[in-house]
């Protein structure tokens, strides 16, 4: 029987609720902190969690706090909030006595601002196989498939340490595919190299996934940026994690094209892409001028994803 352990989510926008919401039916002891208006829905309403492809809303009870106190002690905080927000949230997390932070969180840029406030020892990288949207307090949510992205956690090191067994069997028993990376700062990287152009397509289109659809400069665009990101990784020494994805270097553009066009008329690129592009504006910026700026710090300059940049 898996041991009950004691679990904050530090942030409880669509990706924390879906992580607080199994982890609490999977039966940890699970704190949500919110604040604004997703602390009024969780007070009034509760967490409320719903399927992409069912009709039936769970109800989930767990603990809602609007304050992290320095004494308040969890077996793991999983920081699940935007890269705009860690800044903040770094002068509050450094405060309290937890030593295990697992912050899913997109992030280009290497770790260091995250281990100057909290020590190497009490980080951990980590990154959701989750995605959905929040419609009148409902979180509707899909949990990926191995094929497509699974829940990726390790040491920045990259050691197999205790913590990371116990860490990806807590997130395993709870109904997410979960793996676990040697290389975390590559598959982050890698992870940008990808969502970058995906999300910053809706902005260039000007419209949602639909319209990119049947937008074939824009598609075009997208995979453009695509090859020229994958090839700075490999050329750059970065190198890509996992390793499938250096299929995106190896199909021909043409193919890229003739696959992405119907895959942006969905329902699933509606739910996992576009309402992130659409609510996390602010993020897509600053994860694809920070992906940028590294690429122009080792030399390489990538026009199509300068390019897409501007319409954000």
């Amino acid at each position: 029987m898996l041991k009950k352990y004691r679990i904050l989510i530090f942030g409880s926008g669509v990706i924390g609720s879906i992580f607080g919401g199994r982890l609490a039916v999977a039966g940890h002891d699970v704190t949500m902190l919110a604040r604004g208006n997703r602390l009024k829905e969780l007070n009034e309403s509760g967490l409320l969690l719903k399927k992409s492809n069912q009709k039936i809303v769970d109800k989930i009870p767990v603990n809602i706090i609007s304050q992290l106190s320095a004494t308040d002690n969890y077996d793991f905080v999983l920081v699940v909030i935007r890269k705009e927000q860690i800044s903040q949230a770094l002068s509050v997390l450094q405060k309290n006595n937890s030593q295990n932070f697992v912050f899913m969180v997109n992030n280009p840029g290497g770790y260091s601002d995250w281990t100057n406030a909290l020590g190497e020892s009490r980080v951990i990288p980590a990154f959701p196989g989750a995605g959905g949207k929040i419609e009148n307090g409902i979180v509707c949510y899909h949990i990926f498939s191995k094929f497509i992205q699974l829940t990726t956690l390790g040491e920045i090191n990259g050691f197999l340490s205790t913590r990371i067994k116990v860490l990806k069997e807590i997130i395993s028993k709870a109904g997410f595919p979960v793996s676990i990376s040697k290389n975390m700062d590559a598959w982050q990287k890698t992870h940008v190299a990808l969502i970058a152009p995906l999300g910053n397509v809706i902005y260039y289109d000007g419209g949602n996934n639909y319209t990119v659809s049947k937008n074939k400069s824009a598609i075009v665009q997208m995979n453009q940026a695509l090859k020229e990101n994958f090839t700075f990784l490999k050329e750059s020494g970065i190198d890509i994690e996992p390793s499938r994805l250096n299929l995106i270097r190896w199909l021909p553009l043409w193919f890229l094209n003739l696959i992405m066009k119907p895959a942006f008329n969905t329902k699933w690129v509606e739910t996992v892409i576009y309402s992130h592009a659409h609510n996390a504006r602010i993020e897509m910026k600053t994860i694809t001028r920070e992906f940028l700026d590294m690429a122009k710090d080792k030399g390489f300059v990538l026009q199509e994803l300068e390019i897409m940049f501007e319409y954000i």
